[in-house]
């Protein structure tokens, strides 16, 4: 039966918008915010936090025996291929599931990977691929090769929330200040001189509206806007902005906290709370505007709204409105997220109650390349983040819906064990992992792969990983 949540939108919107006390601490912490640590060694009894333990041991050891090109072909690909955003959202739930990481990601990577890869410098590497084009052509073009293309905005901007991931999980650990000062820097770099740029950064295809480029090269101008690279640098540029207030203030020279704001809420503003009737289909956000044909743009031209639903979306933009409203108290920020989380419960609830990216269907009924599982990793994770900048009890009927929402997708999953000899790739462990959703009529029902082995990849563990997580970590935050 459809969900009556949208009916008492306007009602519960206006009690938790009108309750919440935008703020920050002196640690640029929220009080009722969902808790960053939850000890998972606690509850060795608990099945649930069996669950999470295994998935995490399942994730580190497919990443790490994959190398850092932790990817769905068995073996990994150096090229980044379908890794190039995958890579860092697998990082991400590996600093979620436990914040010890973070001490030790350069010492783990050489001991546990098999590709042959300089990890003392992989950092480093990874900011020069992503931030090609504030290099000299020459560089620009060799920098290109190594990922075979040139970086897109959006694969650019999933490496910038990493490291701004990998920053908060040491500002909040207090450890290792010279490589925070690194990751914040690598982030800046990329977001102010890298994308944030007239060519990128303007109004081609949505008049009236600020909005970001998808497609960037060192051959020919971007021509398409999506709606995950606009989310993305929202979301981006609303955490960069709170780690340099709070980790140099916000008059800094060498971090201009005023233009990483300003750039994120002009986005915020524009594509977002402004041409967002354009962008929504039943309060869901729709994929993203087409500006010209081929490599030419048509400056001024309205542009055709793509008409498919990419539900991954949903999630992403979802903290840096939640972070912008913190910053600017600004509540419309707030307001949009809250809409924008009630219309995917709803959604869900005429899907068996199973949020998935369903909307997003091509004409072979699935996303070609097979990346829809990591869709789902993007949504529980950046929901997460989310809730660690919202306070879970200003608005109590919301956090129900919430609840619920979060509750009713964990308590479907299935978590057992596979031997990944069976799956033509060779391991000594038994690896636990999520069968496919068995709502999809086109997929191998209750099996751990399709046609691209998703079920058993990193990004896919790491998806079921991330919802068990946000359950228990509620669970952590009510007590």
């Amino acid at each position: 039966m459809k969900r009556t949540l949208i009916k008492i939108l306007p009602l519960l919107l206006l009690a938790g918008c009108s309750s919440i006390k935008l703020g920050y601490d002196s640690q640029g912490k929220i009080s009722n915010s969902l808790v960053s640590d939850v000890n998972l060694t606690s509850n060795t009894d608990d099945v649930k936090f069996q669950q999470i333990s295994s998935l995490k041991n399942s994730v580190y050891g497919i990443f790490f025996r994959q190398g850092i090109y932790a990817g769905q072909n068995r073996v990994g690909n150096p090229d980044f291929k379908y890794q190039r955003w995958q890579v860092p959202l697998v990082i991400d739930t590996m600093i979620d599931v436990n914040r010890n990481y973070l001490g030790q990601f350069h010492d783990f990577l050489p001991n546990l990977a098999t590709n042959n890869i300089d990890y003392a410098n992989l950092l480093e590497t990874v900011y020069r691929l992503n931030n090609w084009d504030t290099f000299p052509k020459e560089t620009q073009q060799k920098l290109c090769k190594q990922t075979q293309h040139c970086l897109y905005i959006d694969d650019r901007l999933w490496w910038v929330n990493a490291f701004l991931s990998y920053a908060d999980g040491l500002a909040s650990s207090g450890s290792n200040a010279q490589e925070l000062d690194k990751m914040i820097d690598y982030a800046y770099k990329i977001y102010i001189n890298g994308i944030s740029r007239d060519d990128y950064l303007n109004e081609i295809g949505t008049p009236g509206a600020v909005s970001l480029m998808w497609f960037s090269s060192n051959k020919q101008s971007a021509e398409y806007k999506s709606t995950i690279s606009n989310s993305l640098y929202v979301t981006a540029g609303a955490r960069l902005a709170k780690l340099i207030k709070y980790r140099y203030g916000t008059d800094n020279s060498q971090y201009d906290y005023d233009l990483v704001l300003n750039n994120a809420q002009t986005v915020a503003d524009g594509y977002f709370l402004k041409y967002y009737p354009k962008l929504n289909v039943n309060g869901l956000l729709l994929d993203g505007v087409t500006t010209g044909g081929n490599s030419q743009i048509h400056t001024g031209a309205e542009g055709t709204v793509i008409n498919q639903v990419f539900t991954y979306n949903q999630g992403v933009v979802l903290p840096g409105m939640a972070i912008l409203a913190q910053l600017t108290k600004k509540t419309k920020y707030l307001k949009f997220a809250k809409e924008l989380i009630i219309s995917s419960s709803d959604f869900a609830s005429q899907h068996n109650e199973f949020f998935d990216d369903y909307g997003y269907l091509q004409a072979n009924g699935w996303f070609a390349d097979g990346d829809g599982i990591a869709f789902r990793l993007a949504y529980w994770q950046y929901l997460s983040l989310f809730l660690e900048n919202y306070d879970l009890k200003s608005d109590p009927k919301f956090s129900t819906m919430l609840n619920d929402f979060i509750n009713r997708n964990a308590n479907q999953l299935v978590i057992r064990p596979f031997n990944p000899n069976n799956y033509g790739w060779q391991a000594n462990d038994l690896v636990s992992a999520s069968p496919n959703h068995n709502n999809f009529p086109n997929l191998p029902n209750g099996k751990l792969f399709t046609a691209y082995p998703d079920g058993y990849s990193a990004p896919g563990i790491a998806a079921a990983l991330e919802l068990l997580l946000l359950q228990q970590r509620i669970i952590y935050s009510d007590k």
